[in-house]
C-alpha cells in the first residue's frame, strides 16, 4: 500500500492521537482524581433535581443551591416547589423544613450517612471514606469521568442502590441514585463559582 504526503500525515496524526488517548486513560486513575477533586477548597454551584417515583406517574422536581467547603461542609438549599435547607458541618445535619429546623448526627442516621458521605467524600477527594461505604469504578478520562459507587452496607443498600457521579475535571455535574426500590434522582449541577488552592 503506497500513502501520499496528505494520506500519510493524517494517518500518523491519528495514531498519535489515539496513543495519547489511550496514555491519558491509563494514566487516570482513582487516586489520580480524588488528588485533583481534593485540590478544590469551596465551591458554590446551582442544581434541579428530578425525582422518579414509582408510584406517581409525573416526576417530581426541585431546583436550589449548593456549596461545598473543604474539608466537611456541605450546604443544599432548595428553593422551589418548597424552601428547605440542609447544612452538614462535621457530624452535624441541620435541617430546616417548613420554617422548622431539626439537629442530629449522621452517628444517629448511619444509611443517611452513608448517602451523604458518598457526595461529600467524594467532593473532597477522600478516597479512605469512599472505600470505607461503597464499591467504587472509575471509567473514562479527567475531561469526563463516571464514578458508580455500590454500597456495601445491606442497609445503605435498601435506600441507595447505585449511586453514579459523573463530572469534567475536578467539578461535579451530575449525581444519579437509584433506589432498591426501582426509585430514581437526578441532581444535575450547574456551577457557578469555583475557587482551588
Amino acid at each position: 500500500m503506497i500513502f501520499g504526503p496528505n494520506t500519510l500525515i493524517r494517518w500518523l496524526t491519528i495514531c498519535g492521537l489515539v496513543l495519547l488517548c489511550a496514555q491519558t486513560s491509563r494514566g487516570f486513575t482513582l487516586p489520580t482524581l480524588m488528588a485533583r477533586l481534593a485540590e478544590v477548597q469551596d465551591a458554590s454551584a446551582r442544581f434541579t433535581e428530578t425525582k422518579h417515583v414509582p408510584i406517581l406517574n409525573i416526576p417530581l422536581q426541585s431546583s436550589g443551591t449548593l456549596s461545598y467547603r473543604a474539608p466537611d461542609y456541605i450546604r443544599k438549599t432548595t428553593f422551589a416547589p418548597a424552601r428547605q435547607n440542609f447544612v452538614l458541618r462535621g457530624n452535624i445535619v441541620t435541617l430546616t423544613i417548613n420554617g422548622k429546623t431539626k439537629h442530629f448526627t449522621l452517628s444517629q442516621a448511619p444509611q443517611l450517612a452513608g448517602l451523604v458521605e458518598g457526595v461529600r467524600a467524594t467532593l473532597a477527594g477522600d478516597l479512605p471514606t469512599l472505600q470505607h461505604y461503597y464499591e467504587l469504578s472509575l471509567s473514562g478520562r479527567l475531561a469526563h469521568w463516571q464514578l458508580i459507587m455500590r454500597p456495601h452496607n445491606v442497609g445503605l443498600a435498601r435506600i441507595n442502590a447505585v449511586m453514579c457521579v459523573t463530572g469534567a475535571g475536578d467539578r461535579i455535574t451530575e449525581i444519579d441514585s437509584t433506589s432498591a426500590k426501582g426509585g430514581e434522582t437526578i441532581m444535575q449541577v450547574d456551577e457557578t463559582i469555583q475557587n482551588a488552592q
